[in-house]
């Protein structure tokens, strides 16, 4: 039976289910595990020790239980009023690039929540979205609006739903443009500290036939394990013009449109609690 269930699960998705699981129910006991997905009680058991290793859960007596987020409740509170200023100008760029008729997929960054006007103003047909914020936003100011609310686990610190559930909801959907921004640029990519936050905000990059970066140049200097995409993924990429000659460079070689603003420099955004731990 176990070789079947490695066949038809995988042992990747077997633990992604594993981990949904025990976030939502905050616990699960190896045996019950065992059940539902059809193994061997020893199979679940080196499932949840991987787990265990790589930070995802705690191990308990006879199963597992969640950790603590990965976020603090109040980081949302706190990047919504940080750099207001160069969100706000950045997000009326954003504005200028977005066509009458469009369905815009928006990410769950407080970059992007400021876009929300701008794109509103320029008469989209649709808005698809995983942030609570901004599901509640366009349906009370646009109610004539197509919405689609992407769902899946909620999370209170991004005040949005992340995570595999979520991916393949958004999997199933398709954008004319998506608007995304991220904690971290590294390289020739852009990351995230969370792994289910960096999982959906790739989801959202593929969903766009026109793929928009919205971000300020204080991610140069911060860090972001997980891999969301690659800045040739993207048509445009819209970043406020305090940058390094070094910085425009490897923004240039991405191919991208570069589009420059003037804004005051933004201040340094501090780690969330996933890079801390």
């Amino acid at each position: 039976m176990d070789d079947a269930a490695e066949t038809r699960l995988g042992v990747d998705s077997r633990r992604a289910e594993i981990l949904d699981r025990i976030r939502v129910e905050r616990h699960a006991r190896t045996e019950e595990l065992a059940r539902h997905f059809g193994v061997s009680p020893m199979t679940i058991h080196r499932d949840l020790e991987q787990l265990a290793e790589a930070g995802k859960l705690e191990r308990i007596r006879g199963g597992a239980r969640a950790i603590e987020e990965e976020f603090t409740e109040r980081d949302v509170v706190i990047r919504r009023a940080t750099n207001t200023a160069v969100k706000s100008a950045l997000a009326q760029e954003v504005g200028t690039l977005i066509g009458k008729g469009d369905v815009v997929a928006l990410d769950d960054s407080t970059t992007v929540e400021a876009c929300l006007p701008f794109v509103l103003a320029a008469q989209p047909s649709g808005i698809i979205t995983h942030s609570l914020k901004l599901m509640t936003v366009v349906s009370k100011s646009t109610p004539h609006l197509v919405l689609t609310g992407v769902g899946g686990r909620y999370v209170a610190a991004t005040d949005s739903f992340l995570g595999t559930a979520t991916c393949r909801a958004v999997d199933r959907l398709h954008a004319s443009v998506t608007v995304v921004s991220t904690t971290c640029i590294n390289g020739t990519g852009i990351y995230h500290p969370d792994e289910d936050a960096a999982i959906t905000k790739a989801s959202f990059v593929k969903l766009g036939t026109r793929k928009i970066l919205v971000v300020d140049s204080s991610k140069f200097l911060n860090f972001g394990m997980h891999f969301v995409a690659s800045l040739a993924s993207f048509d445009d990429i819209v970043i406020d013009s305090n940058l390094s000659t070094a910085q425009s460079e490897q923004l240039r070689e991405s191919g991208a449109r570069i589009h420059l603003v003037d804004t005051p420099a933004p201040e340094p955004t501090l780690p969330t609690a996933a890079i801390l731990k």
